[in-house]
């Protein structure tokens, strides 16, 4: 990024007296940038140390570092650069939205998230923080936001396949079936083959046809068993049909290759505990919920967890907010105020049988169906697959 920047700039920076530093800084990082451009990325990142060294404050070998850590897939160390470079200058955009892109690769969508929405409130315009802002918003549950997002971004870009594909598989995760279908059907014959089967698997699901959604996501998975989420959404389906341990398969095989996939930490997480592993079960879950602290199914079969560990406190306070997230969420009323007798809070309890009976009624009068505590309100069961970046 900043490959041409002038000796007169570096000069600036430094004391009279360490002008000689300045110049062996300089020609170190001219280094750098040759070594980059040739693509020799292991004499770039030690030319670019070596000129830190010297000067650790310099944002363009910073900058420029975290590019070549990013290339060489060192996402954790890339981001540490982006992150020196922007406590210098926090007004450098460019490097903030590579600082999104760090975190984003490394799947932490929250971090990523607060970096993307910083480069779109300096640039509105910048349409790849929109998009990537999108795609996070989806993989944290945000529908309706992230929606907003990748619409704007189609709108300006109604050519971008990537966008399209996130946009469709967003409108189909929100109920929106016929828009869904319609980018669905722009984007298909773009798509390699594994990703077609992946995302006619998603609107078999979405128009609740899951023997269908089932074979075409095991198509998808026998193509490319490492696309993302294909394990996770192929477990969701086989859960929904009844096919429980080839759904925990299912989950354990997408965690192998991405162990920070939400939903099949969340899924496998809790399917464990049902089964009695809580020791396998706990830090799924916990990864879950740090994943998406708000999450209600996370915050419910976290809750259980601890209850079956004995941590009753812990547990209210997971249910606590929970109720407090999703005010007619009936299962967590009716674990809260079990727990509440335990801490002998009666008057607590009391308080929320009335709202429990209340949800009932509510219930009978629309449909009477039955409560299934293991299955609390709707999650985010298909997460889109990142799009590509250069």
């Amino acid at each position: 990024m900043f490959a041409k920047l002038a000796l007169t700039l570096a000069l600036s920076i430094v004391p009279i007296q360490d002008r000689d530093t300045v110049r062996q800084s300089e020609a170190q990082f001219a280094r750098g940038v040759e070594a980059q451009q040739k693509g020799d990325l292991d004499a770039a990142r030690q030319a670019y140390e070596a000129a830190l060294k010297l000067i650790p404050q310099r944002i363009d070998a910073l900058s420029n570092l975290g590019v070549v850590h990013a290339k060489l897939g060192q996402y954790d160390k890339a981001a540490a650069n982006y992150k020196a470079a922007l406590a210098v200058d926090p007004n450098e955009h460019d490097i903030r939205l590579n600082l999104g892109i760090a975190y984003f690769q490394m799947h932490q969508a929250e971090a990523a998230r607060k970096e993307f929405a910083q480069v779109i409130a300096a640039k509105p315009d910048k349409l790849q923080a929109r998009q990537l802002l999108g795609v996070c918003l989806f993989q944290l549950g945000k529908l309706p936001e992230a929606i907003k997002e990748l619409e704007v971004v189609y709108a300006a870009q109604a050519d971008n396949i990537g966008v399209a594909y996130a946009l469709g598989t967003a409108y189909l995760q929100n109920d929106q079936i016929e828009a869904g279908r319609a980018l669905i059907d722009k984007v298909f014959k773009f798509l390699p083959p594994a990703e077609g089967h992946l995302i006619l698997g998603a609107l078999n699901s979405a128009t609740r046809k899951h023997v269908e959604a089932v074979e075409e996501l095991k198509m998808a998975a026998r193509l490319n068993p490492k696309l993302a989420t294909v394990h996770t959404q192929l477990g969701v389906e086989y859960l929904i049909t009844g096919n429980r341990d080839l759904a925990i398969e299912e989950f354990r095989a997408e965690l192998k290759n991405n162990p920070r996939d939400f939903m099949a930490n969340l899924r496998l997480g809790w399917l464990l505990r049902e089964d009695g592993l809580l020791d396998e079960a706990e830090p799924l879950l916990k990864l879950a919920l740090e994943m998406r602290p708000d999450d209600i199914a996370a915050l419910f079969h976290s809750a259980q967890l601890a209850q079956a560990r004995g941590r009753v406190d812990e547990a209210v306070k997971m249910l606590e907010r929970a109720v407090s997230i999703h005010k007619d969420f009936r299962q967590a009323y009716v674990l809260l105020a079990r727990l509440y007798l335990k801490q002998k809070r009666t008057a607590d309890a009391k308080r929320l049988r009335a709202i429990i009976d209340r949800l009932n009624e509510e219930e009978q009068k629309r449909q009477p169906t039955a409560d299934k505590l293991s299955e609390p309100p709707k999650a985010i069961d298909r997460p889109i697959k990142p799009p590509q970046f250069q």
